[in-house]
């Protein structure tokens, strides 16, 4: 059972290393939005920020699919070593670390005209 603990253990850190930086990110993107004063009901956001402040939690899924895939491959590909756990890992969290920031910096800066 020991063996098991340890085989899996990258994946394991880098799920909890992207799930941090995606809730971060989105309650990061919700709190600049509402310190701008950007109420819930306002919709004229560009969709990623929305989509981001509202829905970014679902996000998540895409870490969970990676580990699946990178069990998957691991178990039944001889090619496939730990190396490229690694690399695919670092490459995903550098990704979603990029695109988060792109979204605060976006949501920050966001100009709104407000019909009335």
């Amino acid at each position: 059972m020991k063996l098991l603990q340890a085989e899996y253990r990258i994946q394991t850190i880098f799920i909890l290393l992207q799930a941090g930086v995606i809730v971060l990110g989105s309650l990061l993107t919700g709190v600049i939005l509402k310190a701008n004063g950007y109420t819930d009901h306002l919709y004229e956001l560009p969709f990623l920020v929305l989509f981001v402040r509202n829905w970014g939690f679902m996000l998540i899924l895409i870490p969970l699919a990676w580990a699946a895939v990178s069990i998957w491959m691991d178990r039944y590909l001889e090619w496939y070593t730990k190396r490229w756990t690694l690399v695919s890992g670092l490459c995903l969290l550098a990704s979603l670390t990029w695109f988060l920031v792109l979204m605060l910096a976006r949501a920050g800066s966001t100009l709104i005209s407000l019909s009335e």
